[in-house]
């Protein structure tokens, strides 16, 4: 009987006994787990999050929409896209602006720049090769500007072709004094230039004076792209001559460079802002012919004198 009895109460102290010299497993495993186990999870949470990114929070077409731990907006690319594009459209109205304010000086500017060449026809006394044309027809073309843009009511217009109405004349009347009579380079002759010239400012004012500003500028506009294409090729009448003297001097550099930058930026002005085909148009023409004199000038040059002398006794 007390045998019976021991033996429960040995084996009840042997558990317990076990149960103190060996814990349990979930116990065991939890104090064997290292000490960096916490940021790992936290690093898996945050590759989970973005995988759920990845797959949901991009919309159709690309965009980001918005996610509660990263705070991205779905708007986002296109908000940077139409800020670069206001950026460029800003850009694009500072040079039609900056073109408009330029233009008019550039217009002076295209009618100082025979100036040297008057001056020099007057020190030698003699026009040699150079045509009147220009002259001629930069006071008829100046003097149609200047009415149509008093009828357009455009100052930037009628301003500078005033002032280069003044200076046409005068270029005209020193070209007079010293030129023959007639000469192939003209072309035609003196008496021709001066009654064509005339002729155009008399039209002009008939015109201004007898029609409604909307039919005049529309009349007078059509005959200023006529005239001013007239102008800026002018100087390619002594076209023939500068192939078979193989020089270009009959061609005025300075002023096929002034017209050539006037162009460009009345171009510009006709084209972006004013929206006149009768500002665009013929500056644009006169572009191309400006840029024909120039590349003419830059590949015969001047020539020598011996090679003009003998090309002039040949023909």
């Amino acid at each position: 009987m007390r045998t019976c009895v021991t033996l429960p109460i040995i084996a009840l102290l042997l558990g317990a006994s076990a149960t103190t010299a060996f814990p349990s497993t979930a116990s065991s495993s939890a104090r064997a787990m290292p000490k960096n186990a916490p940021i790992n999870a936290a690093a898996g949470g945050r590759a989970q999050g973005r995988r759920q990114l990845s797959s949901k929070n991009i919309g159709a077409g690309g965009d980001l929409v918005q996610h509660p731990a990263f705070g991205l907006r779905g708007g986002a690319v296109e908000s940077v896209a139409a800020a670069s594009s206001s950026t460029s459209l800003s850009a694009g109205i500072g040079l039609v602006e900056a073109c408009g304010l330029a233009a008019p000086i550039a217009s002076i500017f295209v009618s100082l720049s025979p100036f040297p060449t008057v001056q020099k026809i007057r020190r030698d006394k003699s026009v040699g090769d150079l045509p009147l044309l220009p002259y001629s027809s930069l006071v008829a073309n100046c003097f149609i500007w200047m009415i149509y843009g008093l009828l357009k009511s455009e100052p930037k217009v009628w301003s500078c072709n005033s002032f280069s109405t003044i200076l046409g004349i005068y270029y005209f009347a020193t070209f007079a004094k010293y030129s023959p009579k007639a000469s192939p380079t003209l072309p035609g002759s003196i008496a021709m230039h001066f009654k064509a010239a005339v002729g155009t400012i008399l039209a002009t004012l008939a015109v201004a004076a007898s029609m409604s500003k909307s039919k005049a500028a529309s009349i007078l506009g059509s005959a200023g792209v006529a005239i001013c294409i007239a102008l800026f090729a002018s100087p390619l009448a002594a076209l023939k001559t500068v192939f078979k003297t193989k020089s270009a001097e009959a061609i005025p550099l300075p002023f096929a460079i002034a017209a050539t930058v006037n162009c460009v930026l009345w171009f510009v002005v006709g084209w972006f802002d004013m929206k006149d085909v009768n500002i665009w148009f013929p500056n644009g023409m006169g572009l191309a012919c400006g840029l024909l004199q120039i590349s003419l000038k830059l590949f015969y040059g001047d020539g020598s004198k011996a090679a003009l002398a003998e090309a002039k006794q040949a023909a």
